[in-house]
């Protein structure tokens, strides 16, 4: 490359080396353009999704007033009973069958006994009662059934009332 360099006119170094440093200054500049560029893209996403998480924790706000308002709805919906409320989300989860007996304890307890129920149908319909309807569990005695998971159930429930 020398060597080709050397064997040009002194007027033709002259543009090749202007050229290269022309060029080498369009992609510096270039290059620069679009850095800066790509700089306010993200600064506008940053402020998009800002705006955007600030909805979404006004949103969980609304829906967690929702939720409390909704769940009342859910017990008065079901006459106010516990126990209805209790059976109608049992059969719902798939329950239904296992149940052998369901009675009132108080006015605002019940006691279940399930036999041979599927132990998780069983925690994901607990984890309703608890999260959607405010039920908590009073007492729970668990016996594991001979056949994998199956179980016998005795438990108590408490309302939200």
């Amino acid at each position: 490359m020398k060597a080709w360099f050397a064997t040009l006119s002194p007027r033709d170094r002259l543009i090749v080396v202007g050229g290269g440093s022309l060029l080498i200054m369009v992609l510096l500049v270039g290059s620069w353009l679009s850095f800066v560029d790509d700089v306010e893209r993200m600064r506008e996403v940053v402020s998009e999704q800002h705006v955007v998480s600030q909805w979404m924790e006004s949103a969980a706000q609304e829906v967690l007033i929702l939720r409390k308002g909704d769940n009342q709805k859910h017990v008065a919906n079901s006459g106010g009973s516990l126990l209805s409320l209790v059976d109608q989300t049992a059969r719902r989860s798939g329950l239904g069958s296992a149940m052998t007996r369901v009675e009132p304890d108080g006015s605002d307890k019940v006691r279940i006994r399930l036999e041979r129920v599927n132990f998780d149908k069983m925690m994901r319909w607990l984890e309703e009662l608890q999260t959607k309807h405010e039920v908590s569990i009073n007492s729970i005695t668990v016996d594991q059934h001979q056949d994998n998971g199956l179980a016998n159930v005795r438990l108590s429930l408490k309302g939200a009332g």
